[in-house]
């Protein structure tokens, strides 16, 4: 699996967030360089979303065989999050309705120890990259391709449920008989 092993910024003067981010990517450890978009002057760095997302892009793969064939839908979830709590209703509505086309997985980020386990799962799954880029997000809904492990498209607190349907749909259409 390929990880990335530093940040390469490209900026004419040093940024607050240059150390945290680097440390970060050298303690994902790997074999990848990621390059943030760039030239980036002085107050124009990208948002911490641009950075998850550009870090989730860089290492993605194909996910476990058991995940092949239907849609991925990856909710991050804990349990003091109140959008957690008001999309809930509208992923339960999904999961019975898309069930046997999509894949439903709950990854918990309550606590460290409902983390842990969430951990051992995500990497169980080829979904151990996506989880640290983006556990800091609860309430965040991604629908992923299992073949590339893509990202197709990723929700904020929506209760969308057409939104969602269309982008599973999405998912479907790029997967290979």
């Amino acid at each position: 699996m390929a990880v990335l092993r530093a940040v390469t910024f490209r900026a004419a003067m040093p940024h607050p967030l240059t150390a945290p981010l680097t440390a970060l990517a050298l303690t994902l450890g790997g074999t990848h360089a990621l390059a943030l978009p760039g030239p980036l002057a002085t107050g124009t760095w990208p948002s911490a979303t641009l950075v998850t997302e550009r870090v989730a892009q860089a290492r993605a793969g194909s996910l476990a065989p058991s995940l092949q064939g239907k849609p991925v839908v990856v909710d991050i979830y804990a349990s003091w999050c109140s959008k957690c709590q008001a999309i809930g209703p509208t992923l339960r509505s999904l999961r019975q309705q898309q069930a046997g086309k999509a894949t439903f997985l709950k990854f918990d980020v309550s606590n460290a120890t409902q983390l842990t386990k969430s951990r051992e799962t995500a990497r169980a799954l080829g979904l151990g990259p996506f989880l640290e880029a983006n556990r800091s997000q609860p309430s965040l809904v991604a629908v992923i391709d299992p073949a590339s492990g893509a990202t197709v498209q990723t929700f904020r607190a929506s209760t969308d449920e057409r939104a969602y349907i269309a982008a599973i749909k999405k998912a479907q259409s790029m997967i290979k008989p």
